[in-house]
């Protein structure tokens, strides 16, 4: 059980697709301060423009933007998941993220990578200023997008069919570094 928040203030990089399948996948809340098609498509999920209420067993997904009121769950999250591209803006952004919340467990995601160079060019410029910080990537994949816009999570979609798991078996097993992640507290705590 844990309290996840992902976030980052750059926008676009797949914040909320990935909120929305971990929490599906986890059977947590999913908070938000941003309005999105997540809202409609997840029973637990719910939207709160001003302040967001601390929870536990909840995925927060704050929007690419300042927000003075996420900074109270984001110093209370067991682990912040920071999504990334492979844009010098999107990557300087992410450095500054990661100086204002050195103290926290810190999880950096290269989102829409092309291939796996490009990861390990984030992950150098990154763990520059911020050495062994963890990291993983998934690759560019329509897997998350299709997920939340069917409203079901990415374990869902990859397991609803045999060309499913066809197309999405590369992004999938990618997907899994991070939901395992938690799945593993989750089972050893019951």
């Amino acid at each position: 059980m844990a309290i996840i928040s992902i976030a980052s203030t750059k926008g676009g990089v797949g914040k909320t697709s990935l909120a929305f399948s971990l929490a599906k996948d986890l059977r947590y809340r999913y908070a938000t301060n941003d309005m999105s098609v997540a809202l409609q498509k997840y029973k637990n999920a719910r939207y709160y423009p001003n302040k967001i209420p601390l929870y536990p067993d909840t995925v927060y997904d704050f929007g690419g933007f300042d927000d003075p009121h996420s900074e109270e769950i984001l110093r209370q999250s067991d682990i912040i998941i920071l999504p990334t591209t492979n844009d010098q803006n999107s990557i300087l952004k992410s450095q500054l993220f990661i100086k204002n919340f050195r103290e926290k467990t810190i999880l950096v995601f290269a989102n829409m990578i092309e291939n796996p160079n490009d990861a390990m060019m984030i992950r150098q410029k990154i763990h520059e200023h911020f050495p062994g910080l963890a990291f993983t990537y998934l690759r560019r994949t329509k897997l998350l997008k299709n997920a939340l816009e069917s409203g079901l999570s990415a374990t869902e979609l990859y397991e609803s069919n045999n060309h499913s798991q066809h197309i999405y078996k590369k992004a999938y097993a990618e997907y899994l570094k991070i939901l395992n992640l938690f799945l593993d507290d989750d089972q050893t705590s019951e």
